[in-house]
């Protein structure tokens, strides 16, 4: 007789049968117990653990725990934040930032906003995950409105940006597969970062990010950034040239598509000029090459257009979505002209967590935000008076500043000295990034911060500038 599961009361003790499969991995029995007793005791230790984890550990503590549990993928990190409102970030210790990474482009509508906290917590409440054997109405009305707002026909969602641009990987290969041609080749640019899986990975520029992991997909090539004669290398016959980071290699590839970003965010701040993009589509139309913008970073409302395509007009095949689409919880999107869409069949592609109620919940209200008019307006306004006050501060050390809307990079000579200004601006409470070979500040705060926010990060970054400075040349002397 099967038992049913009844709210109401607490669970029963396992059965004999059962019991070693629900015994916490971690509390194994004393040697020689038996029965209740062989539980007793790890119940009691977890209530200790449950005790002990309730109570507030100091940061110095919960780096020494990151330290023995973690796994060293990002090196030794310091800060530690507990809460955040607004644009205002919290530490273990109670001290408050001014936080102008928005988690590396993701927090667009900033910390614990209102309306979003409200629309997670009420879908929580209802139907958090069912996985892509059925239909959810906020996936539904996710794909809609990314639709209705966008060139694309369909919609496809994963979980991440570099799950979107392997994704995209794959729908170019079925689109060219479908129509019988032989195509395999990627072309991506100079200073490019589409993620660090391993479709995503051989796309990426930086060196250090692929070489332990060699051998990557081999059918992938560079070419320069910003430079239309180096479109040339976008040929349908032709065999191809093309440089690697510190080789060059020549394949017979059909050229099947170009991947790039309308401003390169992790490649330093750089924006595709209008020209350039103009003379990449194309290019890729006279050579039948499919064009994949990947938008994981400058997307959404972060250039000040919804869509960074929209600054210069061209229109891709598909696109890549991520980072600020669900306000800080992980999704992904692709979005694919018919042409595309068309070849793609029931099992060439799927996720199991992809498009969840709770994360398209999330998105839904992000999109309704960022899509507003009014909303996308202040971008502009705000990502203005940010670009002319850090000229104002950078101009006298002869600094360039760059970039577009909420994404601005400040280019040092050095990654050692935009590292300093990092490090002081972090001790003025502000938080900052770096780009590009570590010689860029970057700087993007959540879509939602206001003039008076730029201004406070504007004083507090002439702080951190000037002290860099005045060090550097008492070491001068």
């Amino acid at each position: 007789m099967l038992s049913t599961y009844n709210p109401a009361q607490p669970c029963a003790p396992p059965t004999a049968l059962s019991r070693s499969s629900a015994r916490p991995h971690s509390a194994a029995p004393l040697r020689g117990a038996s029965g209740a007793a062989a539980l007793a005791v790890p119940l009691a230790v977890r209530q200790v653990r449950r005790k002990a984890r309730n109570l507030r550990a100091t940061s110095s503590e919960l780096r020494e725990l990151a330290k023995a549990n973690l796994l060293n993928n990002y090196g030794e990190r310091q800060m530690i934040f507990r809460e955040g409102q607004g644009h205002i970030l919290k530490d273990n210790d109670g001290e408050s930032f001014l936080d102008f990474t928005a988690g590396i482009a993701v927090n667009c509508l900033g910390h614990s906003d209102e309306g979003w906290a409200q629309t997670v917590a009420e879908q929580a409440s209802k139907l958090c995950h069912t996985s892509n054997l059925y239909l959810n109405e906020e996936q539904i009305r996710l794909g809609q409105r990314l639709v209705e707002l966008s060139f694309a026909d369909k919609a496809f969602f994963c979980n991440s940006g570099t799950e979107a641009n392997e994704a995209a990987i794959k729908f170019a290969r079925k689109y060219h597969f479908s129509r019988g041609e032989a195509r395999s080749k990627f072309l991506a640019f100079e200073n490019a970062f589409h993620g660090r899986t391993m479709g995503a990975l051989a796309l990426t520029w930086k060196e250090g990010y692929k070489k332990p992991f060699e051998p990557l997909m081999p059918s992938a090539g560079f070419i320069k950034y910003n430079d239309m004669d180096s479109l040339d290398a976008i040929d349908e016959a032709s065999e191809l040239a093309f440089r690697s980071a510190n080789r060059f290699q020549r394949l017979k590839h059909n050229s099947s598509t170009g991947f790039v970003e309308p401003i390169q965010g992790e490649g330093g701040v750089v924006p595709g000029s209008k020209e350039f993009l103009l003379a990449l589509r194309k290019r890729c139309d006279e050579t039948g090459t499919l064009l994949i913008f990947d938008e994981v970073q400058c997307g959404l409302g972060r250039s000040g257009k919804l869509f960074a395509y929209e600054l210069s007009g061209v229109l891709p095949d598909l696109m890549t979505l991520a980072k600020p689409l669900a306000g800080g919880l992980p999704i992904g999107a692709v979005l694919l002209t018919e042409a595309v869409a068309s070849c793609i069949s029931p099992g060439d592609h799927g996720s199991t967590f992809a498009g969840a109620p709770l994360v398209c919940a999330a998105a839904r209200y992000v999109l309704d935000q960022v899509s507003n008019p009014d909303f996308l307006e202040n971008v502009r306004t705000t990502g203005s008076h940010l670009k002319a006050g850090l000229e104002k501060i950078c101009d006298p050390q002869g600094l360039q500043v760059r970039g577009t809307g909420l994404l601005i990079g400040v280019v040092f000579p050095t990654a050692e000295q935009c590292g300093a200004v990092q490090r002081a601006a972090a001790a003025e409470k502000l938080l900052v990034l770096t780009a590009g070979a570590g010689n860029i500040l970057r700087i993007a705060p959540a879509l939602t911060v206001t003039q008076a926010d730029v201004d406070e990060a504007l004083e507090r970054l002439s702080k951190a500038l000037e002290s860099v400075l005045v060090e550097a040349e008492a070491q001068a002397a």
